[in-house]
């Protein structure tokens, strides 16, 4: 009986040392050769002097003719780390556009019965010129050799008028 122990024992430490150690690396395949190369980038979100919690960041370049987004979710302090492919692999170097937003949810009341229909109302934290890449006025240059850190303090104030072009 205390052989069966020690069997259940080691398989459970043979399972998490698998789990834990490299089994759940990435694998590099012909698709993912050919992705670009990605460089290290995050930051901060600020709104109104206050760092933002749970925001979306989206940057978003061309590269050889591909679009290509990379998103990071900011924490409590406000910063953020950017992913395109895989957990924390960075951005695409080049000119970004960058988008930012931060949505709530309503959720059913406890009481509702179940033949109920419920929609949920969407709230947006942050004004909504920062929800476009359009509309946002903001930019960003990920560089291959970094640093790629970036600030976006964001503001109440409207959106810039159109510039005209001579």
């Amino acid at each position: 009986m205390s052989l069966l122990r020690v069997g259940r024992s080691a398989a459970a430490c043979l399972l998490f040392g698998m789990l834990t150690s490299g089994c759940t690396r990435h694998y590099e395949d012909a698709f993912s050769r050919q992705r670009p190369a990605r460089a290290p980038a995050g930051g901060s979100v600020t709104y109104l002097g206050s760092p933002v919690e749970g925001a979306t960041v989206i940057f978003v370049t061309e590269h050889s003719g591909r679009f290509y987004n990379a998103m990071g979710q900011t924490d409590s302090a406000g910063r953020f780390t950017l992913q395109t492919f895989r957990p924390r692999d960075g951005a695409v170097p080049g000119s970004h556009r960058v988008r930012i937003e931060k949505l709530t949810f309503s959720e059913p009341p406890a009481d509702l019965p179940l033949q109920a229909s419920f929609t949920a109302v969407e709230t947006s934290h942050l004004p909504k010129k920062y929800r476009s890449h359009d509309t946002s006025g903001l930019t960003a240059e990920v560089v291959a050799k970094g640093p790629n850190e970036f600030a976006f303090a964001l503001d109440d104030l409207p959106p810039a008028a159109p510039s005209a072009q001579r």
